[in-house]
């Protein structure tokens, strides 16, 4: 991925853009919260919000075609997700992404719409990663955990902890994300290793790779797979959900930095996936197919057993700190549309820190209050028929089925937001700051925004768990939450919008 020396004129700041549809938080973030992020500082949080080393067992479920999979979805999801992150990030610096781009882009409704939807996933996704580091306790001994109100403590206990480190300074919790990231690419270094030490003992690889249809991932028994491994590259545009809070002010240092990182961080993320999908599928095969401790598995049947607790700790390392980057990061959609006054200004507020603790604090409450009802209430309460076990893990894969889909859609705004600027009245502002040809841009777009939408239709179509909850069951129940979520977004999307139509003509 290149990126093409900007045309047009330089003189004119972004910041200077469309200021009739310019929005409170752009300039208060900047002045109220410190500018701390680096280009490493915003590689490492790419790396860390997008790249999660438990996603390889979905791929090895497909064997050779699993990489197939990686492969397409990187060109036709991931790398369109960072071109349209960098165009919209360098024309529209501010914090709050998905939310701020398509303010500029559409306005008040839709940019309340957009912002609500990309938000209220992120509880979920607190809870969805907080659940994967006890998927890997289980994965190292499964007489871990096994009752649904055990793995409620835990999860409580890590959400909680993640809610104290997120409300401290923005400083601190980045250092610890720069001491985490190493870790983390150390486990994939050991796993990546794994693969190759197993060949040159003269260990028989677990795939065949030789085989030209295996590598088709357009097969019935992998095109469930497309979903799953093509959304695994969500996320791009949550670094530059502190875009007010750049090291870098202004101009060419600031458009540096939005570039580099996301160019970094793709490379990255991309290398990693590959890698450890390779190295799992020549030691374990397709036998790893859904184990989220496939790679620790891996790396202790080539490496022995203490490489691979080493690389079980720096894995669940990882996942601790991601649960508490999604709660500042998304805590920032709270921040911005409460300084904006599309919701009320106590979930803006900052700390003594400068932090939106009560934001941090409102997606803690809720992720534990989700704990509480799915995995300490419902299994126990005789409401439902099965096991508490499997009733807490149906309602879990449904709620990460959720979340998934509500990330999807507000991510394929990406591509709305750059196709309206490509074609619309607002060419202009884009050609002036434009960092890829024309075509590049409307080409990405569109095939990004059908991609998108066909891996949500795969994920609503296809079943988390398919033994517990059917196909002909998961579909609805996801539709139907998703639904209901983005019915509530509309109807709050309108009343915000009113609302500050009738806070403008007061003040005029």
């Amino acid at each position: 991925m290149s990126l093409k020396t900007p045309v047009g004129d330089l003189r004119e700041p972004p910041e200077a853009l469309s200021e009739k549809r310019a929005l409170a938080s752009e300039s208060y973030v900047e002045r109220a919260l410190p500018g701390i992020l680096s280009i490493r500082d915003l590689t490492f949080l790419f790396v860390i919000i997008v790249f999660f080393i438990t996603n390889v067992g979905n791929a090895v479920a497909g064997g050779p075609a699993g990489l197939s999979l990686w492969v397409i979805g990187g060109i036709l999801f991931f790398i369109p997700c960072s071109i349209a992150s960098a165009q919209l990030g360098v024309l529209f610096p501010y914090e709050g992404s998905l939310y701020s781009w398509t303010h500029r882009t559409f306005g008040g409704f839709v940019s309340f719409f957009v912002g609500f939807i990309a938000w209220v996933s992120g509880p979920l996704l607190i809870l969805a990663t907080a659940e994967l580091v006890i998927n890997i306790l289980q994965g190292l001994n499964a007489k871990w955990l096994t009752a649904p109100w055990s793995q409620g403590v835990v999860l409580l206990v890590i959400i909680i902890f993640s809610c104290i480190v997120a409300i401290q300074r923005h400083r601190t919790t980045q250092q610890m994300v720069n001491i985490i990231v190493p870790l983390l690419l150390l486990a994939t270094a050991l796993v990546s290793v794994s693969g190759l030490v197993w060949l040159l003992h003269k260990q028989p690889p677990a795939t065949d790779f030789s085989q030209a249809a295996s590598w088709n991932p357009f097969t019935a028994g992998d095109l469930p797979l497309f979903g799953v491994i093509t959304l695994g590259y969500l996320g791009v545009n949550l670094p530059l959900n502190m875009g007010g809070e750049l090291a870098a002010a202004h101009g060419r240092a600031r458009r540096r930095a939005i570039t580099r990182h996301l160019l970094w961080g793709s490379l990255i993320v991309l290398v990693c996936y590959l890698l450890s999908t390779i190295a799992v599928l020549v030691v374990e095969g397709q036998n790893a197919s859904f184990v989220l401790a496939a790679p620790i598995n891996t790396v202790e049947m080539a490496l022995g057993p203490i490489a691979g607790d080493i690389t079980a700790v720096c894995i669940m390392a990882t996942l601790v700190m991601s649960t508490i980057v999604y709660n500042y990061v998304f805590a920032r959609y709270l921040l911005v549309g409460s300084i904006d006054q599309r919701i009320p200004v106590r979930w803006g507020r900052l700390n003594r820190n400068r932090v939106p603790a009560n934001a941090i604090v409102l997606q803690t409450c809720a992720a534990c209050v989700l704990v509480i009802l799915f995995f300490m209430v419902i299994p126990y309460v005789g409401i439902l028929a099965g096991p508490p076990t499997h009733l807490a893990a149906s309602f879990y894969f449904v709620l990460v089925g959720t979340a998934t889909v509500l990330w999807a859609f507000a991510t394929i705004f990406l591509f709305v937001n750059l196709l309206v600027l490509l074609v619309g009245h607002k060419g202009n502002d884009l050609r002036n700051h434009q960092l890829f040809p024309s075509w590049v841009l409307l080409l990405t777009s569109v095939v990004g925004l059908l991609v998108g939408l066909v891996a949500i239709v795969d994920t609503i179509l296809n079943s988390y768990d398919p033994p517990d909850i059917a196909n002909s069951t998961w579909w609805y129940l996801v539709a139907g939450l998703t639904a209901i979520v983005l019915v509530v977004g509309f109807i709050g999307g309108i009343l915000a919008s009113s609302e500050a139509t009738w806070q403008d003509m007061e003040r005029s």
